[in-house]
């Protein structure tokens, strides 16, 4: 006959279950949540380097407006080299999608990784939340044809 309490172990998953709903939620609603899609026009290969112009559609999933945001790229070699910026965006409404582009000279490793799914561009969204405080986050994209 199985025993009715609660396991150990059970415990255990049920706290850290807790933990991270708690985490995701924080997140949120520090506008930490960003999705969207990606795709690319102008290649132009130069040597072991290619210029190319990046559009991005961006999604904010948090409950409130951003200010002072700069969309960057940065390789995806440990040592995270910026490769440059967007033109920055004064106000990203809550809900809201953006679209930016930019123009960007990448190595052609970078290049071929970002053709190979799951592989995207590796972008950092830094912007002063509604209280003023600065904060640099991460987004999930993923290749999709855009109409420019």
């Amino acid at each position: 006959m199985q025993s009715l309490r609660l396991s150990r172990a059970w415990l255990v998953c049920a706290l850290f279950a807790a933990l991270m709903l708690a985490t995701v939620t924080a997140t949120a609603k520090n506008g930490g949540e960003f999705s969207g899609y990606f795709d690319f026009s102008g290649v132009q290969e130069q040597g072991d380097l290619v210029q190319v112009t990046l559009h991005v559609k961006l999604f904010n999933h948090g409950d409130a407006d951003l200010k002072s945001v700069i969309v960057t790229l940065l390789d995806s070699t440990p040592a995270m080299t910026l490769r440059g910026n967007f033109q920055p965006v004064k106000v990203w409404k809550r809900q809201q999608f953006i679209d930016i582009s930019q123009e960007f000279t990448v190595t052609k490793r970078e290049f071929a990784e970002w053709t190979a799914a799951p592989a995207q561009p590796n972008l950092v969204i830094l912007f002063q939340d509604s209280k003023g405080q600065s904060w640099q986050k991460g987004a999930q994209i993923s290749h999709r044809p855009l109409l420019q």
